[in-house]
């Protein structure tokens, strides 16, 4: 099964590649069809899916564009996109991660309220965050420096942020970090 998304296709697979949980791989996997409005989608079958709160989260990302401009950067007709905001009519899960994806927030939230629009969990990871400290810790040990507190802490977040995002930073690149943070 094919998903025209602008001017690319997209299939079922490629849609699957940018979702993170359950909800999302069911969105996709069921395909919710354009067809269907908020009526009459079975939320059993969607569960988490929050139609009547979907056309606030789309106003949110919209912002102040243009509903046409908006649209446009989508892919989506300026008359489906009102329908959407309107609460008349859902996308397809093609357009939903288009949607998503052009405005580079969850889809997971943008489906279903839950989360952050960026896809930050709000929860921290203790242990990677305990890492990241005594990375920082040791780098200042070592280079016989301190930072003040504000800036460590700023530091660290950013350190942590990367570590959530799968990126490692092997003991030299963080040592200088570390140093150019210290002075």
């Amino acid at each position: 099964m094919h998903y025209s998304a602008k001017n690319t296709t997209m299939t079922r697979d490629k849609a699957l590649h940018f979702v993170h949980s359950d909800l999302e791989r069911t969105l996709i996997m069921s395909a919710v069809e354009t067809s269907k409005t908020p009526s009459n989608i079975d939320t059993a079958r969607y569960p988490g899916w929050d139609g009547a709160g979907f056309p606030q989260r789309l106003a949110e990302i919209k912002g102040g564009m243009s509903t046409l401009g908006f649209a446009r950067k989508c892919g989506i007709s300026e008359s489906i996109f009102r329908k959407y905001l309107a609460g008349t009519s859902v996308p397809g899960a093609d357009k939903l991660v288009e949607i998503a994806q052009t405005t580079q927030v969850s889809l997971r939230w943008l489906a279903t309220g839950e989360g952050r629009p960026d896809g930050v969990e709000d929860r921290l990871d203790l242990a990677m965050l305990g890492s990241v400290i005594a990375g920082v810790e040791a780098g200042l040990e070592e280079i016989g420096g301190s930072m003040a507190p504000e800036k460590k802490a700023e530091l660290i977040g950013l350190l942590y942020e990367m570590a959530c995002n799968g990126e490692s930073i092997s003991e030299k690149p963080m040592l200088r970090l570390v140093r150019l943070a210290s002075r």
